[in-house]
């Protein structure tokens, strides 16, 4: 096992561990338009453990919500592949919207819900850019890796609610140096949208003014600590986090 697996599985795995786990399904109700889907796509590199944590603490939260795992990856440790591999980022994003268009037709009232990690809030984005109008109820980013130029129109007309981006100034190593040196998964050389956040183009119409007012950008507070998000690129897969901060979210 190298070093970087070791590192996954002694100190962030136990991290992941640590939130209450309920191994019930949280309760279906009747109402079809609370029994949502709830699409979770990870990071690069295969070492994240956000999917664990959604899967834990959303339940634990309360929410109806089937959670499905979106796996896109090319295996663990690619890190550079999953990045810089766009034609597979792509590939993936035109998968990820075919089965939400499956369960659109299944059931047109059911609410589909994408979170995205990292580079996984890159492919989260280019899919729901292939979705028709509000196909989907809302879409959360977690430190995204993402240039804070990405335009985010095409996304969010597929979005009946709000764009939610969780990020943090302090997120340096990953989302500031670690962009510029290897890229977003855009493929922009420069600091994330996860550490800056997204920039609203200038000279927009009246339309695309209010296809933007429905972007909602949280950014790192202190408070978050006691949710084991210390600011830095890991924060945001915590399971506390996840539960008290994407949860309320992740309802109609």
């Amino acid at each position: 096992m190298c070093l970087s697996q070791r590192i996954a599985t002694y100190l962030i795995v136990p991290l992941a561990l640590a939130y209450p786990i309920s191994t019930a399904r949280a309760r279906q109700g009747n109402d079809p338009a609370s029994n949502g889907i709830v699409f979770v796509v990870e990071g690069i590199g295969g070492f994240d453990f956000v999917a664990h944590a959604a899967q834990a603490s959303l339940v634990h939260a309360g929410l109806p919500h089937e959670i499905r795992i979106f796996a896109w990856t090319h295996g663990t440790g690619h890190f550079l592949k999953d990045l810089q591999d766009t034609k597979h980022v792509l590939l993936k994003a035109d998968e990820l919207a075919a089965e939400v268009l499956r369960v659109k037709e299944r059931d047109p009232r059911r609410p589909v819900y994408l979170v995205g990690k990292s580079g996984g809030a890159g492919l989260v984005l280019a899919a729901a850019e292939h979705l028709p109008p509000c196909t989907l109820e809302r879409i959360v980013l977690l430190s995204a890796a993402v240039s804070p130029t990405h335009d985010l129109r095409p996304a969010l007309r597929a979005t009946h609610r709000q764009i939610v981006s969780f990020y943090s100034g302090y997120d340096q190593l990953v989302l500031g140096w670690g962009t510029r040196e290897f890229g977003t998964i855009d493929r922009v050389y420069g600091p994330s949208a996860g550490l800056t956040g997204f920039r609203v183009p200038p000279d927009l119409s009246g339309e695309d003014q209010a296809l933007y007012q429905r972007l909602v950008q949280i950014p790192w507070r202190p408070a978050m600590i006691r949710e084991g998000n210390l600011g830095t690129h890991t924060g945001t897969s915590m399971p506390a986090f996840i539960g008290k901060e994407v949860a309320p979210w992740l309802k109609p």
